[in-house]
């Protein structure tokens, strides 16, 4: 089926079709309600014609890329992965958002506890906050020890939920993708184009 905008009665359009008649350009029927919707487009916006090892791969690069504490560059380093793997750049780009600034804070609360657990260190526990003293230079000079060590923390345990979750991303997603695609595989070849 070829593309042809709408027009005047013998303008060109072999077929006559009209647009109500014409079938959808996604193989796969959206559902009734705006859910599934929603998904088929977030699937097809993730590569339709891309293999779903490939489309699975960078966006759960792109997850892992947000999980790491590297904040600030996720973008820039998710550019030049999918450079340098070849990888589709707006996927690796979708993944990269999945950690913003509104799930940071619930991501941090999970990363600290289990960098803490992954070195086996003890929880240092802020009883009294002198707020008046922040804006002294002295307090920061005391705390820069501990405040180092909870840094190291949180580091580690993100670095821990960025392989976490981008290997449960790609499973996820290879198998959704697959299972879309034996799906589109049973619509006729005649419809599907």
């Amino acid at each position: 089926m070829t593309f042809q905008g709408p027009g005047p009665q013998g303008s060109g359009d072999r077929s006559g079709d009209s647009w109500e008649t014409r079938p959808p350009i996604s193989p796969l029927p959206a559902g009734d309600g705006w859910l599934e919707r929603f998904r088929a487009q977030f699937l097809e916006m993730l590569g339709r014609h891309d293999e779903p090892e490939k489309v699975a791969a960078s966006f759960a690069i792109g997850v892992a890329i947000a999980f790491t504490p590297l904040l600030g560059f996720h973008w820039i380093i998710a550019f030049f992965v999918a450079i340098l793997l070849k990888l589709n750049k707006l996927d690796v780009f979708l993944g990269t958002l999945v950690v913003n600034p509104l799930t940071l804070g619930p991501v941090s609360a999970v990363a600290l506890p289990l960098g803490r657990l992954i070195v086996h260190a003890r929880q240092e526990a802020v009883t009294h906050m002198p707020w008046g003293d922040l804006l002294r230079p002295s307090l920061w000079t005391q705390a820069g020890p501990m405040m180092r060590t909870i840094g190291i923390q949180w580091a580690i345990g993100m670095f821990a939920l960025s392989v976490l979750f981008g290997a449960l991303t790609y499973l996820t997603l290879v198998r959704v993708l697959r299972s879309r695609r034996a799906r589109a595989a049973v619509i006729p070849p005649d419809f599907a184009d």
